[in-house]
């Protein structure tokens, strides 16, 4: 066997033996967060529909939601783990394991407003400053950029209850749009809170709104 082709099949086993172990690690995260959230789900809904969306995505759809949903949706975003160089690259951009809740409300929230982490990866800052939404002035929530149609925006209280959870708060999105109302918390190794804290908060945040 030419030195070459050695190499190239010295690759291609580093690489399936990659993707099998990626793989198997999100799986086996998936089903972890899976039983982490049987406690919580029933605050949003009881009848859900769970499909794995490739390795990496873990949806739950709720469509017929508790008071104040009209419907929901529950999300195990996972790092791409079985693809080397998409896995590289996301660790670079700061991507991590995510839970994200989308709902949408009964009602239109009384204010459009989208709260991001300053160090989490994101493409909706760019988005709301192509709607010419205004950035909010620094408040002692100073980790977060605030932005908002109105030029005047408090998002303090919002900040506050989906921090009570334990879990980092990446994002918050209110939008009267299909009254949506969307909450991102990133997964720690070990969930320390319980699951149910986190989705009391969604469902405290929407009565908020």
């Amino acid at each position: 066997m030419s030195p070459g082709l050695s190499i190239f099949v010295a690759l291609v086993i580093v690489f399936v033996g990659w993707f099998a172990l990626g793989t198997h690690l999100n799986v086996r995260k998936g089903h972890r967060f899976l039983e982490w959230l049987q406690t919580g789900l029933p605050i949003i809904g009881e009848k859900t529909t769970l499909r794995w969306l490739g390795s990496s995505v873990v949806q739950l759809k709720i469509e017929n939601a508790r008071e104040p949903f009209r419907r929901a949706e529950v999300l195990f975003v996972l790092e791409p783990r079985d693809v080397p160089p998409l896995w590289l690259f996301s660790r670079l951009e700061g991507r991590r394991d995510l839970l994200i809740v989308r709902t949408e409300l009964r009602e239109r929230p009384k204010m459009q407003v989208e709260v991001l982490d300053r160090k989490a990866w994101s493409t909706v800052a760019r988005e709301v400053k192509q709607l010419n939404w205004h950035l909010q002035s620094p408040s002692d929530q100073h980790s977060y950029q605030v932005y908002s149609p109105q030029p005047k925006c408090d998002a303090a209280e919002l900040i506050s209850e989906a921090s009570r959870c334990g879990l980092p708060l990446v994002r918050i999105a209110a939008r009267s749009t299909n009254n949506a109302l969307e909450v991102h918390w990133r997964l720690p190794a070990q969930t320390a809170c319980d699951s149910a804290a986190a989705l009391q908060c969604v469902r405290q945040m929407a009565t908020q709104l």
